[in-house]
């Protein structure tokens, strides 16, 4: 019998989730002070940020989502790999979660650097896009453009893969990389799936409007 995510006895900081086809991350309760352990008080009351193909969204969560088991890790300072562990993991379920695989991801910054950019990033703390203007949780993956922090050089992975989907006819990327045909592809799918929930920043997170309870 499956476990739901109203059944939570204690909160939880992230998790993997199934919805009927659907498989994505909860990455935990957004607040102003960022983000917090996730418990079953806050279906009524909270927004959740979930992940999902790479994009992290602001979501109401109906309590009916099935808890599969699996955890999701992200970069540290010593190894930049991130996925998700437990019995179920594959690269599939990595891939319905950040949208590449972390060699994915490495693979395609080695090719784009010039001049010792663009690099994989880590942060223990939240940043913010310099493209969309949405925050970075602390760990999550992303991209630094290069040394100048004043001028904006943090790219979410979002904003990364579009980025690159919109670059694909005029940087002619398919036929200057023939090996990466089956990422761009990959990428392409990031940028056609319709996403649940709202963008995370601060602004939108202030702006929401507070879920209401089911039994108000």
């Amino acid at each position: 019998m499956a476990f739901c995510l109203s059944k939570l006895s204690t909160p939880i900081p992230g998790c993997l989730l199934r919805k009927g086809p659907r498989v994505f991350a909860l990455l935990g309760k957004a607040t102003p002070l960022g983000l917090a352990a996730f418990g079953r008080e806050d279906l009524s009351r909270s927004w959740a940020l979930t992940a999902e193909l790479g994009c992290l969204r602001l979501e109401r969560l109906s309590g009916d989502e099935e808890l599969t088991g699996e955890q999701v890790f992200l970069p540290l300072p010593a190894d930049y790999n991130y996925g998700i562990t437990g019995h179920e993991k594959s690269p599939d379920t990595t891939r319905a979660v950040f949208g590449l695989l972390a060699s994915e991801l490495e693979e395609l910054v080695n090719v784009l650097r010039r001049g010792g950019f663009p690099v994989l990033g880590f942060s223990q703390r939240d940043l913010q896009c310099s493209l969309s203007c949405c925050i970075i949780p602390g760990y999550w993956p992303h991209i630094v453009t290069s040394n100048m922090a004043l001028h904006g050089n943090v790219v979410s992975l979002e904003a990364f893969v579009r980025l690159l989907v919109a670059s694909l006819p005029q940087a002619r990327l398919a036929a200057r990389y023939p090996d990466l045909l089956p990422v761009f592809e990959r990428m392409m799918k990031v940028v056609v799936k319709q996403r649940r929930g709202i963008p995370y920043s601060k602004e939108m997170l202030k702006l929401a409007p507070t879920p209401v309870a089911a039994n108000a």
